[in-house]
């Protein structure tokens, strides 16, 4: 049985429209009435003809047999041949005979059954069917009449009429050509109407078909104009409800996505029923870029000329950190918080927070001369990095939170920068010697002795990177000028 599934399947279409399918389920449906209709036409035809074959046989025998009585019992067998001649050259008449008491053929013409059957005939009238040679090699289908010529209840002898048979089979066979002519008629304008109807009914969905894919592919503002009253109207009318909801959910990510990191959206976004207050402990890097004097500046210059610098330095700065796949924690004022390693976990969080750090000082180097050449205000910025245990999570109130990192390894990255001088990258011993390991150059700066640190830190100012990974800092610089307005000037 499997098999047999097997081998419809694999001889089937693996696509057939629905046009198709309509058309030959109407096809079949218009056969098979047809079909029943034609039978039940042939046999009542069949029945009607063969009874008045039975009726004109039953009349011609009765009149027969009343011209036949007085010459069969007077033996007068010239009128006898007169009554048989007369009625064997009517039309649709092959034979007539008479017969005496005792069955014995008195006088014929034409075709008459043989002996045998006569013999055998009881009843008052008899139905004989049977066939014989004709002139060519098919057969004639005859049918004979024979009943008894009765005299005051005495048998005076029998008469025998017999009935071409072809009549009647040549009136069912027209009758069949013309049931199955409007049979094939009906087929046809049924299977041209059912696919049209079929290609009309399909068009709908096949604009439905199409929105999905355009759907599937991320574009939401498709829309099915076709106005219908019926299910399919209902169905464009949901789709287009359902799109449009789409459209709006897309919207608010987005918005959502520049208020926070992509990556931490994403997070949020795929655990949504999972949002609370609290987090986790997790191994990440910290960054903290602070532009230097922004108190003095901010007093020289007009609020919108410092909301535009803010945002030119702080869109490089968002670039560098996605190219090292970090993110933006949040601005606070004139610094910019970077993290590194969450919410995605990154094994080689604080070498790529060192090589942001480095990228983004000579981003700022670019953007400078490109401002100088313009006359426009330049900045300058401190940036300090610590990597470390921290708690990551949801911070805040359940009506308002933000997801973000706290912890001592944060708060000693923020005083880094604040004690780091301007165009500088401030790193701690701990950091140094791993980065060291991993071709970041440096040099010992000072020991600061930090607020709420008991023991002074060795801090080391980042110098740059060896000269085999010098290439990756080249390729990030590269991508962000191209995707930027910072002008390179070799």
């Amino acid at each position: 049985m499997k098999t047999l599934r097997q081998n419809l399947t694999a001889f089937l279409p693996a696509y057939f429209p629905i046009a198709y399918k309509l058309a030959l389920v109407f096809t079949l449906l218009i056969s098979s009435g047809m079909g029943l209709l034609g039978l039940f036409i042939v046999h009542n035809q069949s029945n009607i003809l063969e009874q008045q074959v039975s009726e004109s046989g039953n009349t011609v025998l009765r009149l027969m047999a009343e011209f036949s009585r007085e010459p069969l019992l007077a033996n007068d067998h010239l009128n006898l041949e007169i009554v048989v001649n007369s009625l064997a050259g009517e039309a649709g008449i092959m034979g007539a005979a008479l017969y005496n008491e005792n069955k014995e053929l008195l006088v014929k013409k034409g075709a008459v059954p043989n002996d045998a059957r006569i013999a055998t005939a009881l009843g008052h009238v008899v139905k004989l069917e049977w066939n014989e040679k004709g002139s060519s090699t098919s057969e004639l289908d005859m049918v004979s009449f024979f009943r008894p010529v009765l005299f005051k209840d005495v048998t005076a002898g029998y008469v025998l009429i017999t009935f071409d048979q072809r009549l009647r089979m040549l009136a069912q066979q027209e009758t069949i050509r013309a049931v199955g002519g409007a049979t094939l008629l009906l087929v046809v304008l049924g299977f041209f109407a059912s696919f049209i109807l079929g290609k009309r009914l399909t068009r709908p969905i096949h604009q439905l078909i199409n929105a999905g894919r355009a759907i599937s592919a991320g574009d939401y503002h498709v829309r099915l104009n076709d106005q219908r009253k019926d299910e399919l109207g209902s169905l464009m009318q949901s789709m287009n409800e359902m799109t449009e909801g789409l459209l709006r959910k897309e919207q608010v990510e987005q918005t959502f996505s520049r208020y926070v990191s992509p990556q931490v959206a994403k997070a949020v976004l795929s655990n949504m029923n999972q949002v609370k207050l609290g987090g986790q402990h997790v191994e990440a890097s910290v960054l903290f870029a602070d532009i230097v004097g922004f108190t003095q500046l901010s007093e020289e210059l007009h609020p919108e000329q410092v909301n535009s610098l803010l945002n030119e330095y702080f869109s490089i700065i968002a670039q560098a950190a996605h190219c090292y796949g970090g993110h933006i924690d949040k601005y606070m004022g004139d610094c910019a918080m970077l993290v590194f390693g969450v919410p995605e976990n990154d094994p080689e969080h604080s070498f790529n927070a060192a090589a942001c750090a480095i990228t983004i000082q000579e981003l700022i180097k670019l953007v400078n001369k490109q401002r100088a050449e313009q006359n426009l205000t330049q900045v300058r910025f401190s940036i300090g990095i610590n990597s470390g245990m921290m708690l990551a999570g949801n911070m805040g109130a359940a009506e308002r939170m933000d997801y973000t990192v706290v912890g001592d390894a944060v708060n000693t990255a923020s005083r880094l920068a604040a004690a780091s001088d301007a165009g500088d990258v401030l790193i701690s011993d701990e950091l140094n010697q791993l980065l060291q390991s991993q071709g970041i150059i440096s040099a010992r700066f000072k020991t600061l002795a930090l607020k709420g640190k008991k023991v002074p830190l060795v801090t080391y100012r980042v110098l740059g990177v060896s000269e085999n990974l010098q290439a990756m800092i080249d390729d990030a610089l590269s991508v962000i000028v191209n995707s930027s307005r910072v002008a390179v000037s070799t």
